[in-house]
């Protein structure tokens, strides 16, 4: 997302100094005050993993949340510690000793150091864990840069099972360079040990490869067709499988470039699917025909989606076309050809998802055609001179501008920038000729083959659509999983079927989700619609001028969680996962689309307390601005579109309503625009901290920020190719250099729908208010329906320890939207009393109780009647103690109490 003016001063702001908070009390604020000193000398009772921040003098605790690291505690004999000062390598503490489990990969520095100095591109999690075992993921680039991320080679994933008796099975799997390598875990060793009193014994380790299928053709029936005139070269596509492919009139050897999964289903037998960002077929110049007076050539190509800029179906030129011959397709999706220079662009557009028949002839004339018709010619006496270079199908040889870049005027240098990409779709059946085909040359050959083929070509891929969420079940937790786009882009990645988390809810079709696709930021899923938000964004100051502080790295671009495509940076954890709630932190840096940090300590964590009733706090934590209050702009309420699908398929103009915690609600009706005062500050928001977004689904997402107002996003940035019910697009957008994108842009309009695009309606005035938190949710009603939710939150009512806590204190967490308190250890049951009013209402509250003491669950009773839906979960805290989390479907403005009654005292 792009930032207003305004927002630019604020996000620079941000970045250089901080930007102080302007109100709320901050209550509670779980991120930066919460840190466990850990005794790692001993081990605790019982067996059990849980996250904590393991203190060490080398660590800049500014960048690092309470969740940092991981303890694994095994019955007494020890810990096994995943740290940052190992960069997370595991290491056995046992007594005053420690023991660090042996590098499988080739580390570049000293293994006994952090070689990932800040923990950029490392990170472990806690997938698993139960009375009997537990299962870590640590990921690391062992070079760890940026560079050596974005190569599928340079990750690794490991994998540890650590049971209740100190047995470890540990998965090592390094990135491969084809996803066929990786799905049979090429280079993979399984090593076990055991973890004793004395330190880490019998370590094994065997392969754990795992043997390759028979390697299957993918292809339909050949079609017998007899192309028009001889051809010179003929490319099938026919062999189903491997990584090179042979022209069937002379045998010339085309050489594959991909990450794999290159075979499709053809027209005829087999064809070659391109990702559109490394697949391409390679021929070398001496196995390739030389022309001079005449050029004609035929394929079929089925488009996934319209390039980034034009991109070649086939070429053998400087990539610009000014020497050689240069056939494809342009960003808006015309068939193009161009010849020393010399360039012609059909009229007609190229439909996607379905296989079209292309050619073009050049000799006297130049002449397009598209599924045997002419679409345009035009006067042109060809005299090709044939670059030195060979000859490439797919994919450009050297880097272009994706074409509408957002703002190319004024900041183009730093905010939209040249790559190579290639044909996003499937390319069969391609004919090169060295004579001029007729029209009824290119009739004959498109309609010969439909009649030898009896039919219409089948589309043979799925359609490209955001991952279905109907799969996994309505019962209220979190899954770790690995969502699904579609293959050629799915096989760009080298991740475990544990990337991305889905979170969802009893009897509701709704869904939190966190998916590498959106650079693992929250999204709010209904009917398959995907509400999305922005991140802390920001601009980074120039470094030549003089009141630019050094901590600032000398560049000058756009920072946020959308600019991290490759996620080398992001990643998500569920630090909570239990019937009461689930506790989601997802991690992110401020860099730009080459990577580069706005500084070295620009990190954010994110932590999302998601409640059984689809109500989720997002608490946002800026590192840097800790010492001056807060963060300022990290929320933008944005709708993301799958291909094909439109901003009318559902939304009308009133595409949101907001009100206050008091009153009516009002409609948005887009397009609006808010009036900037004379002197060019920013416009005043409309006044209302509750906003429901108007889609057309049963159940409808909404925000809520702690005061402030609404800033609807005007349309003064928005795509002119878009249309909105046959009008102007109303709302900022869409945009497609994000989601799913990797062009290196923070800034490119649509052109089309044919790509996963994202648009916005507004922002809540979260960065002023309050300690950087915001509410979000799914609700069948209006805002005024929210007003006792929100006040719950905003303006919680008081509780009272009667019996059972701790110095009686008890501390409303605005970040979590829970109460929390500590149990004496003496009394056994809790009681409290709740002073709730009309002004202060109790909502379905939570309950933290820390020092709980044991794994069982109380009864709960809510004004002297027992609980039979409250929720409960037991969770260990960043000091490894028992927590209880308590849920209570309740709601009250008067006085009320709640009783927590253990079953027995025992496990104390």
């Amino acid at each position: 997302m792009l930032l207003s003016k305004g927002n630019l001063v604020l996000a620079a702001c941000l970045a250089v100094l901080g930007c102080k908070d302007s109100g709320g009390s901050g209550e509670g604020q779980a991120l930066e005050s919460r840190s466990s000193q850990v005794d790692l000398s001993q081990a605790s009772a019982g067996f059990f993993a849980h996250y904590t921040r393991v203190n060490s003098v080398d660590i800049p605790e500014k960048i690092t949340g309470p969740y940092a690291d991981i303890i694994v505690n095994l019955e007494g004999k020890g810990k096994l510690v995943f740290a940052r000062d190992h960069s997370y390598r595991p290491v056995w503490h046992f007594g005053n000793n420690s023991n660090p489990v042996a590098h499988l990969a080739d580390i570049s520095s000293d293994a006994n150091t952090r070689f990932d100095k800040s923990n950029d591109f490392s990170y472990v999690r806690i997938l698993e864990q139960s009375d009997e075992k537990v299962v870590i993921h640590w990921r690391y680039f062992p070079k760890a840069n940026a560079t050596m991320g974005r190569d599928p080679e340079g990750v690794v994933h490991e994998i540890y099972t650590i049971t209740r008796d100190g047995n470890v099975t540990r998965l090592y799997r390094p990135g491969t360079d084809t996803i066929t390598d990786w799905d049979v875990r090429r280079g993979a060793i399984i090593q076990t040990m055991r973890l004793t009193e004395n330190g880490i014994a019998d370590v094994q380790n065997k392969s754990g490869e795992l043997q390759a299928g028979v390697s299957q053709s993918n292809g339909n029936a050949i079609v017998n067709y007899t192309p028009p005139g001889l051809p010179v070269a003929h490319w099938k596509f026919d062999e189903g499988k491997g990584t090179s492919t042979v022209e069937s009139l002379k045998s010339a050897t085309g050489y594959i470039d991909s990450h794999g999964g290159d075979w499709i289903a053809g027209v005829s037998g087999s064809a070659l699917f391109f990702d559109g960002y490394r697949s391409a077929v390679v021929v070398a110049q001496d196995e390739v025909p030389i022309f001079k007076e005449a050029l004609s050539i035929e394929a079929w190509i089925n488009l996934a989606a319209y390039p980034w800029n034009n991109a070649p179906i086939i070429h053998q030129s400087d990539n610009m076309g000014n020497e050689g011959y240069y056939f494809g397709v342009s960003s808006d999706g015309k068939l193009l050809f161009t010849v020393n220079g010399k360039t012609l662009i059909s009229d007609s557009v190229i439909p996607v998802n379905q296989w079209v028949h292309v050619g073009v002839s050049a000799e006297k004339n130049l002449s397009l055609y598209i599924n045997g018709v002419l679409d345009k010619s035009q006067s042109y006496d060809v005299n090709l001179s044939t670059p030195d270079m060979p000859m490439i199908v797919g994919m450009n040889n050297s880097p272009l501008p994706a074409t509408d870049g957002v703002r190319e005027s004024e900041l183009n240098e730093f905010n939209h920038f040249s790559s190579i990409f290639g044909i996003e779709g499937a390319i069969d059946e391609v004919a090169i000729y060295k004579h001029s085909l007729t029209s009824k040359d290119f009739y004959d050959s498109y309609n010969g083959f439909l009649l030898a083929q009896k039919k219409a070509p089948d589309p043979s891929f799925t359609k490209r659509q955001l991952p279905d969420l109907e799969k996994y079940p309505q019962k209220f937790g979190g899954i770790y999983t690995k969502l699904d786009f579609h293959d050629a882009w799915d096989n760009l990645w080298r991740v475990t079927d544990n990337e991305d988390i889905v979170v969802r809810f009893d009897n509701k079709p709704i869904s939190y989700v966190y998916w590498r696709g959106t650079s693992h930021g929250m999204n709010l899923v209904t009917d398959n619609r995907w509400m999305s938000d922005q991140s802390v964004e920001l601009v980074i100051p120039d470094p030549d001028d003089p009141e630019t502080p050094v901590s600032v790295n000398p560049i000058v671009s756009l920072a946020e969680h959308m600019s991290d495509k490759a996620a080398l940076r992001t990643h998500v954890r569920m630090i909570e996962n239990t019937p009461a709630r689930v506790k989601v932190h997802w991690r992110y840096a401020a860099a730009d689309v080459f990577d580069l940090l706005v500084m070295d300590t620009a990190y954010i964590d994110e932590v999302h307390t998601i409640y059984p009733d689809g109500v989720a706090i997002r608490d946002v934590f800026y590192h840097p601005a800790a010492d001056e209050g807060g963060v300022e702009f990290y929320q933008d309420f944005q709708w993301l579109l799958g291909p094909g699908q439109k901003a009318e398929d559902f939304l009308n103009y009133n595409a949101v309503s907001i009100a206050g915690l008091k009153g009516d609600s009002s409609d948005i009706i887009y397009p609006i625009s808010l009036d900037r005062p004379s002197d060019g500050a920013d416009p005043s928001p409309l006044p209302g901290n509750i906003a429901v977004l108007n889609s057309q689904t049963n159940w409808k997402v909404f925000g809520v920020s702690q005061a402030g107002g609404f800033f609807p996003s005007a349309n003064e940035e928005s795509s002119e190719h878009i249309d909105f019910l046959g009008g102007i697009f109303p709302f900022a957008g869409p945009w497609n250099h994000w989601p799913i994108a990797q062009i290196p842009s923070d800034g490119r309009f649509s052109v089309a729908n044919d790509r996963v695009s994202h648009f916005a309606v507004g922002n809540l005035e979260a960065f002023e208010y309050g300690s950087g938190s915001m509410m979000y949710g799914f609700t069948q009603g209006t805002p005024v329906d929210l007003q006792d939710l929100a006040g719950s939150w905003i303006s919680p009512p008081v509780i009272d320890a009667v019996q059972g806590v701790k110095d009686n204190a008890i501390t409303f967490i605005t970040d979590e939207r829970a109460y929390s308190l500590t149990s004496d250890g003496v009394s056994g049951d809790i009681s409290l009393l709740v002073k709730a009013n009309d002004s202060s209402p109790l909502v379905n509250p939570s309950l933290i109780i820390r020092q709980w003491g044991t794994s069982k669950t109380p009864k709960v009773k809510f004004n002297g009647k027992a609980l039979s839906d409250v929720k409960l979960g037991i969770i260990r805290d960043t000091d490894g103690s028992q927590t209880l989390i308590v849920w209570l479907p309740v709601t009250a403005t008067m006085d009320s109490s709640i009783e927590i009654i253990r079953d027995s005292v025992g496990e104390r």
